[in-house]
């Protein structure tokens, strides 16, 4: 059974907070079993993640890896919207790039899944090409064998 769309607007909220706290602990206690992460296939870390273990190593090293987490990470959600599973949320998320220690400021969009009160599908968008300027390049990371995080895909 599924939580009501308000009890899974409350899940994707306290998502972002773990994310702007770095609670990595909090967030893998959020995620399904099977849950699936996937990105555009324009950045260097480009896949569909499909473990819980590649979902959090996906999230922690890549906050770690790209960003000043000394300052950590600011989402400002401007929309939410839920109906029925299904969860979308608008954000900017604000951060210092951990090679050049630029501001960085990008626009999100995320579609959750939520499926028995937990995150089972996280779908992330935002300007590509921002990102990989402004986080990927400077740390030489262009091509997806240069990004650690990624899951096996052998």
């Amino acid at each position: 059974m599924s939580a009501t769309p308000v009890g899974n607007k409350a899940l994707v909220l306290r998502y972002f907070d773990c994310i702007a706290r770095a609670d990595y602990a909090g967030i893998e206690g959020m995620l399904s079993d099977s849950v699936r992460f996937w990105l555009p296939p324009s950045v260097p870390d480009a896949a569909e993640y499909a473990t819980r273990a590649d979902t959090i190593r996906l999230i922690r090293d890549s906050m770690e890896g790209l960003y000043d987490m000394s300052l950590g990470l600011a989402p400002e959600i401007t929309t939410l919207l839920a109906e029925g599973e299904r969860v979308a949320a608008e954000l900017v998320i604000r951060a210092r790039s951990k090679a050049t220690g630029l501001p960085y400021s990008n626009h999100y969009h995320f579609l959750f899944v939520i499926r028995d009160a937990r995150i089972a599908e996280i779908h992330e968008h935002l300007d590509t090409l921002y990102a990989y300027r402004m986080l990927f390049e400077p740390l030489g990371m262009t091509e997806a064998e240069q990004v650690g995080w990624r899951p096996d895909e052998s």
